[in-house]
């Protein structure tokens, strides 16, 4: 490993004893070895600690100390990482083998792009896997996206560090949606994308923290979002708002919400000619989904009728 590595792979761990194998498994054994991996013990009280000693390979870089959260933990080990572009990993989770070298070759590919990341499939707690995500890819849709809803696998994103130094890491004051503000964030400043294929496998855990506070990470979720869409308003100009690349028709579906959530974000907000300008473009889209023309009359005709349900991507 050369002096500075390349990447830093940053994974918080806090109680994991029971995948925390996989996960360190998973990066160790990447095809790309340029890395540090940086695991910050956050006070576990079962035999996370011991798991992670267990390990000889001298590119484990060991911070433990007492709990202080994801957050935190995260903004430390970004303090301290040496490499040049930082992966996340989560605890539970797992990297398939050729993710870091993939990751790399496209920011160094890439000098415009501050972050990559990756459709990601979803298993049960045994590893079957369950559904495999289908997220906007190009930089232009993803940018736009982010207005709207999050398009980012936390575990699966590499970002460049000098992007994250430049908008300033995690903020703890969002709750459980600090990677969705991050993005939307390194989104203003550098290009984001992501991988087609899926290069991460992510657990689904009924007793996670995000399942059990659902409710709570949907308002916050919406607190990012519409601040985003501030932004969005503000700066027009710096977004590809009528953007098109090609996909097939789950693409144009796909287009279709995310123009149709942008109306709504604009008809919550009073701006009634802008709503139905993008409902105009979801019809582009999907000229057959009647719901559009539905929601175009509505917004017309009915302008101080109770709003439509935002949809999710």
């Amino acid at each position: 490993m050369s002096k500075r590595p390349k990447v830093t792979v940053l994974m918080s761990v806090y109680n994991s004893e029971e995948y925390l194998h996989e996960a360190i498994d998973s990066i160790l054994n990447q095809t790309f070895k340029d890395f540090e991996f940086l695991i910050i013990n956050d006070g576990s009280t079962d035999k996370s600690l011991k798991i992670i000693k267990s390990y000889k390979d001298t590119r484990i870089r060991l911070i433990d100390r007492e709990n202080w959260g994801l957050t935190r933990s995260l903004n430390q080990g970004l303090e301290i990482a040496k490499g040049e572009y930082i992966a996340r990993q989560d605890s539970d989770d797992a990297s398939v083998p050729e993710r870091l070298e993939k990751e790399v070759a496209y920011l160094d590919a890439h000098p415009q792009a501050g972050m990559v990341g990756s459709n990601y499939t979803i298993t049960d707690l045994k590893g079957k896997p369950k559904v495999t995500t289908n997220v906007f890819t190009h930089p232009a849709d993803l940018k736009l996206c982010q207005v709207t809803c999050n398009q980012f696998g936390h575990g699966s994103v590499m970002m460049r560090k000098s992007v994250i130094d430049k908008v300033g890491g995690y903020d703890a004051t969002v709750g459980y949606v600090e990677d969705y503000d991050l993005w939307t964030r390194i989104s203003r400043v550098a290009d984001i994308a992501n991988f087609e294929e899926p290069l991460y496998l992510y657990k689904s855990n009924d007793k996670g923290v995000s399942l059990q506070n659902q409710e709570l990470q949907i308002k916050q979720t919406f607190a990012v979002r519409d601040k985003a869409f501030k932004h969005f308003r503000s700066h027009r100009r710096q977004y590809r708002i009528y953007s098109y690349h090609p996909s097939g028709q789950d693409y144009r579906r796909r287009k279709s919400t995310l123009y149709r959530n942008l109306a709504y974000l604009y008809r919550e907000d009073g701006s009634i000619i802008r709503a139905a300008q993008m409902l105009l473009v979801a019809i582009l889209f999907t000229p057959k989904n009647k719901r559009n023309y539905r929601l175009l009359a509505k917004t017309l005709l009915k302008p101080r009728a109770p709003s439509w349900e935002f949809e999710f991507l």
